[in-house]
Order: C-alpha cells, then structure tokens, then sequence
C-alpha cells in the first residue's frame, strides 16, 4: 500500500524567509514621555480624531528608534491589541525596549480598563523575554498621558 500524504501550505508556496537588516543608524533617541510624544505625533495626525491606531516604538540599549511597527487600528472607541503580535515584532528585530502608544480620538486621556489591564499585560509578558516595556501612551491633539509617568508600570 502506498504512503499517503497530505499536501500543506508550504507544499504550494514553499518556504518564505524574512531577513531583517539595518538601513541606517538610528538617530533619535527617546529619554522622556514628552519626546514619545513629539517623535510619534506625526504617525497619527491624519487620523487622530477619526479612530484608534496602535503603534509600537521598538528601542535599542541607547533608547534609540529602530523601528516604529503599526500594530492595528479600531474604530473610534477601541481596537484590539494582540500581546503575541507586540512581542513576536520585538523579538524578531531583536529590541531591548518598547513602547505602546494609542491615540483616543475622543479628545479623553482617562485611560479605560482596557488600556490599563493590556499596558500591565504587556509590561508582565515582556519582562519574560527580557524586553523592557518601557511606557504606554495614549495621546490626543492636545495632549498624552504615561503611564511610567503616573507610576502605571
């Protein structure tokens, strides 16, 4: 009797390798909430008031930007933060530190339940890969808030 296999995925595509390499030194470097918050402004000024997006800072040993990964975007009330996809991104790039930035095109930089409960999930499963999870910042056209500035994480 013959072996009989079952096709797979990688059968009709074959194997795709991503190789991450560096383009450019890194040049800005992040040491307070308040440069978080000029640095990634203008990420979200189109859309500011119009919806939610997640971003993740990725920072070198220096709190150097080496990457700035686009995470998701929601609606104008929410969008999902999935802590597998925050961390595979780090790991990947081989960062020491991140940094979670939201804007809540309400105008309202009360953080929810939500975004207390994922900054402190997030700041716990980083530490296990020795990845710092350095702040969490909502911001909005007036302002932000830190969550490291408000002893949050």
């Amino acid at each position: 009797m013959e072996d009989i296999r079952i096709a797979t995925f990688k059968d009709f595509v074959g194997e795709l390798t991503a190789i991450y390499r560096r383009t450019e030194l890194p040049t800005i470097k992040i040491d307070t909430s308040r440069s978080v918050r000029e640095f990634i402004y203008p990420f979200f000024e189109q859309i500011m008031d119009d919806h939610e997006q997640v971003k993740v800072i990725h920072l070198n040993r220096k709190n150097q930007v080496v990457n700035v990964h686009h995470l998701s975007s929601g609606t104008d009330n929410g969008s999902l933060i999935s802590t597998k996809d925050v961390l595979r991104q780090a790991v990947l790039i081989k960062t020491s530190s991140i940094i979670l930035v939201h804007n809540h095109p309400s105008g309202n930089l009360v953080p929810s339940e939500a975004d207390k409960h994922i900054s402190n999930k997030l700041s716990e499963a980083s530490k296990l890969l020795d990845i710092a999870t350095l702040d969490s910042i909502i911001i909005t056209r007036e302002g932000y808030y830190s969550f490291a500035d408000q002893g949050l994480l």
